[in-house]
């Protein structure tokens, strides 16, 4: 197996907040109302204000919200474990941030909020779940992408389903996480190698990804991911001008916080702006819908491949959110060495 260097690894991570933190202004809008307010998103703004805003907060340009916190803890939790995943341990560092982090009441995820509360009712960690069929899988699941091997398709995605369980157990979550995780880990080792990106390739492993996960979560009604997957494909190739993708791929695929929606939609970016970083998270962070999930998925899968941030732009992600991402970073190298050896001591780091 090859193992992801700290640099690589690292840049994921920074993708994921980047997308997330452009994305955070125009979450939950539609094109039209992102058109009429913003312009063009191209920069790190402040969260609007507003009648026709869904709901208000006082966030900062360059701030992030659940998706990075949530990717940041998974980062902890395997540094913790050894490269272990241990859905208990996740749950309590979702209950303390739900406790401890007055943001994260305008942070949370339909889903993840009411597997919480069921948990915190009594109900099976292996049945909070299993109505989540919500992005808040995808979302997070970047660092399994990293500890793990995209050549090892069932551990992978072993892996994606138990950090799962506790809030999205349900097949469509899983698959939709597991077809994010084994794009990040192919990205991430095509990187290290300085590797060419092979798309169709890209797209073969995101089906085995998804048909590997069947097995895995509750079923529910929902529509096939790798047909939408396909639509979208169909949509970056016939598009003839950029607006006419954006506009496509929000009438038509769909931009919203579903898990059929998201993760197609956010494949269907990255793939039409062939990986390129900034410009499939600018287009993201316009596109409308749940802007900020897809715009850190799309972070997330660039990052190994076409990572083109500032170090304006991630000196104002470091300092605006109080995060290490180098530390981050370390502890999925150090679980990634864990998983190998299955013998190494587990240290704690702070990053966040």
């Amino acid at each position: 197996m090859n193992a992801v260097s700290h640099k690589i690894a690292r840049r994921v991570l920074l993708g994921v907040a980047y997308g997330d933190a452009m994305g955070m202004p125009t979450e939950t809008l539609t094109r039209d109302q992102i058109i009429k307010r913003f312009g063009r998103v191209t920069d790190f703004l402040p969260s609007p204000h507003g009648d026709d805003i869904p709901f208000v907060r006082d966030f900062r340009p360059g701030q992030v919200t659940d998706d990075t916190d949530n990717t940041m803890m998974l980062c902890r939790m395997l540094g913790h474990t050894s490269g272990k995943i241990d859905p208990d341990l996740f749950v309590d560092y979702l209950i303390r941030w739900l406790d401890e982090d007055p943001s994260s009441a305008f942070a949370v995820g339909p889903s993840t909020k009411r597997a919480i509360e069921a948990i915190q009712h009594g109900v099976p960690i292996d049945q909070a779940g299993r109505m989540g069929t919500t992005n808040g899988a995808a979302m997070k699941i970047s660092p399994i992408g990293i500890v793990d091997d995209y050549r090892d398709m069932p551990g992978l995605v072993d892996d994606v389903a138990a950090v799962c369980t506790p809030t999205h157990n349900t097949t469509v979550a899983i698959q939709g996480a597991a077809a994010v995780a084994a794009c990040v880990s192919y990205g991430a080792r095509v990187g290290d190698a300085n590797g060419i990106m092979d798309w169709d390739l890209w797209y073969d492993l995101i089906a085995d990804a998804v048909h590997e996960a069947a097995r895995c979560g509750h079923p529910y009604p929902s529509p096939d991911l790798l047909r939408r997957i396909d639509y979208g494909r169909q949509i970056a190739n016939e598009s003839i001008s950029d607006d006419v993708f954006e506009d496509t791929l929000y009438s038509f695929l769909g931009t919203g916080l579903e898990t059929a929606e998201t993760v197609p939609a956010a494949v269907t970016i990255v793939y039409r702006h062939q990986g390129d970083l900034r410009r499939s998270v600018e287009c993201a962070a316009n596109i409308g819908g749940d802007t900020d999930t897809i715009g850190a998925i799309c972070g997330a899968m660039c990052a190994g491949i076409g990572f083109n941030l500032s170090d304006a732009v991630i000196h104002t992600l470091e300092t605006v959110n109080h995060m290490n991402f180098d530390a981050a970073a370390s502890l999925l190298l150090e679980a990634d060495g864990s998983k190998e050896t299955d013998n190494s001591p587990s240290k704690e780091r702070r990053v966040q």
